[in-house]
């Protein structure tokens, strides 16, 4: 039941990388960009919240007894990058990212129960060297590592729940959902130019090499290792690599543009793979909505993100898919100097 749901978060964190791009374009000859950007989290799934009844909630945002609904997601976060431009083509950059969600209700996994997920909340910390090649291609190396914060469990009882970081007390979780991943990729804009940014699409392809010890990591007391979830689709077969892409139409990656209103709206095939997962999982994501610019280095956004995982027999039973709607509300600071 657990792994049914943790397996969607690394596919959230993944997605959440489209919205969290860094502006790529710093003032001219300056070395340093830091952006600051508050940002709000609000669950649109739809069934996330549903009435008690043949309802089994992990999660709650209560003290005590926690009865009754989950808690599902309406939370505000903090987002920053740091960038240095070693010239106007190379960059280095730091993000630190949030990603906070409720999955729809899963109802295959017990007869007669529905189980939600209230809110979950993840972070991701990535590092990447990037090129600015020319002609509309731009080249990315990066390392990434994402994380579950504490989140209090309910109708459970014992230590450490659904692989958050903390327990209960204050300790660490050995069953820590911590993956991390080096990756490649690049982007491409192309197309005809729009009035106020061109051009008008921007495609993206990733390679992402998740390294898994032979061991399995697999820290769930009630599997043994090396075999994790050997009743899977397939064994435990250790590191590897998955492939992503995407769409973007009217791709947002200037600062220097005058304020105005600029639409987007956005495709991506997002495979990710979990520590202790036998095969990746491959996640569908639709994105769309309005970034406002704003003068002195601000911009603002509200985004609408709806996220559903493909049919796999290795996280929930078909036709249950993993699946999330979130709109996300940010205001981004851009300093140079």
């Amino acid at each position: 039941m657990r792994r049914a749901i943790h397996v969607a978060i690394a596919g959230l964190m993944v997605a959440s990388l489209l919205l969290s791009t860094p502006l790529a374009a710093a003032a001219a000859n300056a070395k340093w960009e830091v952006d600051i950007a508050p940002i709000y989290f609000l669950d649109d799934t739809g069934d996330s919240s549903a009435p008690p009844g043949n309802l089994f909630p992990i999660y709650c945002s209560g003290q005590a007894a926690c009865a009754g609904t989950p808690h599902t997601t309406a939370n505000l976060r903090l987002d920053y990058d740091l960038i240095y431009h070693f010239s106007q083509r190379w960059n280095f950059h730091y993000a630190h990212t949030n990603f906070d969600f409720s999955l729809g209700r899963i109802v295959t996994l017990a007869p007669g129960t529905s189980l939600l997920s209230g809110s979950v909340n993840d972070r991701e910390d990535k590092l990447s060297l990037n090129y600015l090649a020319g002609h509309g291609l731009s080249l990315s190396g990066w390392y990434d590592s994402h994380q579950r914060t504490n989140i209090e469990a309910t109708g459970l009882t014992g230590g450490c729940f659904f692989n958050s970081v903390a327990c209960p007390g204050g300790g660490s979780n050995p069953s820590s959902i911590n993956s991390n991943s080096w990756g490649v990729g690049g982007t491409y804009a192309f197309g005809p130019h729009a009035t106020y940014q061109p051009p008008m699409f921007s495609a993206a392809f990733n390679i992402n090499y998740f390294p898994r010890p032979a061991a399995g990591n697999c820290t769930d007391p009630a599997i043994a290792q090396p075999a994790c979830y050997s009743g899977g689709i397939n064994g435990y077969v250790g590191s590897g690599v998955v492939y992503g892409y995407g769409l973007t139409m009217f791709p947002f990656a200037d600062t220097k543009i005058p304020p105005g209103s600029i639409p987007f709206i956005g495709y991506s095939s997002l495979p990710v793979w979990f520590h202790a997962e036998n095969t990746p999982e491959v996640y569908n994501v639709i994105d769309g909505g309005i970034i406002q610019v704003l003068p002195h280095g601000l911009t603002a956004s509200a985004t609408y993100f709806k996220l559903q995982g493909r049919y796999s027999s290795d996280t929930i039973p078909p036709p249950d898919v993993v699946r999330s709607v979130t709109f996300l509300f940010k205001l981004n600071y851009a300093l140079t100097f």
